[in-house]
């Protein structure tokens, strides 16, 4: 009876503590008795984060971060999350609610990306980085976001080469007021072409692991424009950015390319008409009489003849 009392006079924190104590330990048991619900365990973490797959807690994504939490990584350094994800977690596992780890980001609105489709130049290497497939868009076309898929993870932004992604509070999409984010890289600014110094700078930007440079300077043989991969330039233009030179090597590629396309079109038009010479020989081989050869006294009157 005693101790009925003296547990209903406990505090309400100590008591909710205790709760939280008895889940995190029921959890544990649970993971070190069955095999099969570890998986459980970190699946319950896995939907306290907030799915935006950003990486910024140093984790490739939401699931491999709820395996780390599960292993005894701290549960404060996701910063999509921010306190609602922290509190919830901390509830979960019974840990102590602690404030987020700003060396992994600070804790923003809600928002998504969206594509200044007037400036893009179609070079997909936003649709290679976005982790939920939210962009939509082939190659020298215009891209597109799907705002409902958007985790708003900011990973398109430092791969677009120029800079037409914006990051649109959610907020923002719905009453049509945009607030689009300072570019990460700033614009380079207009200079004159001058010689190529051979820095190899270009190289080192290329995503398509090409050797811009040699492009450029081989730029007039089509065997070397074939041996070189031109056709693999998905024209990014990184390489214009990074230029000391400020020569336009895209520009070149875009010219090398269409003498390619001119040089395999007459290479095309030139096999068909070989095909079609020899199948007239053929068909005239097949169709006409053999020619007998002259006999040894028509020749010999042939040329009594042109002798007279």
């Amino acid at each position: 009876m005693m101790s009925l009392i003296t547990e209903s006079l406990l505090p309400p924190a100590i008591l909710l503590a205790a709760i939280l104590g008895g889940i995190a330990a029921l959890l544990i048991f649970a993971k070190q008795r069955y095999g099969g619900t570890e998986d459980a365990v970190v699946s319950a973490i896995n939907q306290c984060l907030p799915q935006t797959q950003c990486a910024q807690c140093g984790h490739p994504g939401c699931l491999p971060y709820a395996q780390a939490i599960a292993a005894g990584e701290a549960i404060n350094r996701c910063p999509p999350g921010g306190k609602q994800t922290i509190a919830a977690l901390a509830q979960l596992l019974g840990r102590d609610i602690i404030a987020l780890d700003d060396s992994y980001g600070q804790e923003l609105p809600k928002r998504v990306a969206k594509i200044r489709e007037a400036e893009c130049i179609g070079c997909t290497l936003c649709i290679q980085a976005c982790p939920v497939d939210a962009i939509i868009g082939a190659q020298q076309q215009m891209h597109s976001i799907l705002e409902d898929l958007c985790t708003g993870c900011d990973l398109c932004l430092p791969p677009c080469p120029v800079d037409c992604i914006d990051m649109i509070e959610v907020e923002s999409v719905v009453t049509g007021i945009p607030k689009p984010l300072t570019p990460l890289v700033a614009k380079v600014a207009q200079q004159t072409e001058a010689a190529c110094i051979r820095c190899g700078d270009c190289e080192v930007v290329c995503p398509k692991e090409l050797q811009p440079q040699m492009l450029f300077w081989q730029r007039s043989s089509t065997d070397s424009m074939t041996a070189l991969n031109l056709d693999a330039c998905i024209e990014c233009r990184l390489c214009d950015r990074v230029c000391p030179s400020a020569i336009p090597l895209t520009k070149y590629f875009q010219v090398a390319k269409q003498s390619l396309r001119a040089a395999e079109q007459q290479q095309a038009e030139a096999a068909l008409a070989e095909q079609r010479f020899q199948k007239r020989e053929s068909r005239l081989i097949a169709t006409e009489p053999a020619k007998s050869r002259p006999t040894e006294d028509a020749r010999k009157a042939l040329l009594a003849r042109l002798n007279k």
